[in-house]
């Protein structure tokens, strides 16, 4: 059950977690989340010494070199933003999970509760990751609870890219067209530089 699996082991969440649980999961995400930004900019700040370093590089050779440290150092940053994004949907699972477990009387009361509990393990599982139920009230909590439908989970794999886009920004530095931010933001944001007499 991918996520659940992950978070809850082979217990069944619905019954088996507790709202304080719950909350301390939410928590330990939270944190998670928030490390893992931080080192998505310690990425970004490394891209940016790098491209000044290149600045310097008197060969192709070394310009060569710093390229594939820049391009490693990109790939690292995006295997970040994958993690984060993983996490994300972790933590809105959760956040959901909570909420149902916040508002159990009221989903008993009305007997939502049971049917909740009836769903495949997979269909309740994509429908908490894809709902934003923070935003909701308890009228429009049981009404997309009634509503329930699953959406597919999408990721995809970012091929990996030459060095041709990041030679080109070395060089945009080395001639003063780019300053090494500016660089660093059009390498990670997969933009190609194009020399500012042409835009």
């Amino acid at each position: 059950m991918g996520i659940f699996s992950k978070l809850f082991g082979s217990k069944d969440p619905i019954d088996s977690m507790k709202t304080e649980e719950l909350r301390v999961m939410e928590i330990k995400l939270n944190r998670k989340i928030e490390d893992l930004q931080a080192e998505v900019r310690a990425t970004e700040s490394e891209v940016a010494k790098l491209f000044e370093k290149a600045k310097a590089a008197k060969s192709k050779s070394e310009e060569l070199t710093l390229a594939r440290r820049i391009k490693t150092v990109s790939q690292r940053k995006e295997m970040k933003i994958a993690a984060q994004a993983k996490l994300d949907k972790e933590l809105r699972a959760v956040s959901n999970m909570l909420i149902l477990k916040e508002h159990q009387a009221d989903l008993q009361a009305t007997g939502v509760w049971d049917k909740v509990k009836k769903l495949e393990p997979e269909k309740l599982e994509n429908w908490l990751v894809n709902q934003n139920l923070e935003a909701q009230d308890r009228d429009e909590i049981v009404s997309s609870i009634i509503d329930m439908t699953s959406t597919a989970m999408l990721t995809g794999v970012e091929q990996e890219e030459d060095l041709d886009d990041i030679l080109s920004a070395i060089r945009a530095v080395k001639d003063g067209d780019l300053d090494p931010d500016e660089a660093e933001e059009t390498v990670n944001e997969n933009k190609e530089y194009r020399p500012r007499d042409l835009e």
